[in-house]
């Protein structure tokens, strides 16, 4: 009698997680990184409207770094995007608004900014690291 209850739990289960839109299935937060040289920073920067957030990563003149560890987490929902050697650009896209944390590091020194982000918000910041 229990492994026929349990059996019917897994299914229903089974079924109501099939029954769930896809964006309820996709992860919360995606990141793409890249940028690195004009062939690809230009792309990326010019489509910046059309995700949650643009990130560029440099110097404080100005120039570009890369290799970035890069973590987006949103603290009310648990959803987690890293990439270990991100930039000079990175775009993220979230499917639900709300505040998200972004937490940067190159060579120990960290850059951390909570920003509150939309599905297309268009919303760009810069991290800027020392010489």
């Amino acid at each position: 009698m229990a492994l026929k209850n349990a059996t019917r739990s897994a299914t229903l289960a089974l079924l109501l997680s099939a029954a769930l839109p896809a964006a309820a299935q996709e992860p919360a937060i995606t990141m793409t990184c890249g940028g690195i040289g004009l062939e690809e920073s230009l792309p990326m920067r010019q489509a910046q409207q059309g995700h949650a957030l643009t990130v560029l990563f440099a110097t404080e003149s100005g120039g570009y770094v890369a290799d970035v560890r890069t973590r987006i987490d949103s603290p009310m929902s648990g959803a987690v995007a890293e990439h270990e050697r991100c930039g000079p650009v990175a775009q993220v896209d979230v499917t639900r608004a709300g505040h998200y944390r972004i937490h940067a590091e190159l060579d120990g020194v960290v850059r951390e900014e909570v920003l509150e982000l939309s599905p297309q918000g268009g919303h760009r910041i810069v991290l800027r690291w020392p010489e």
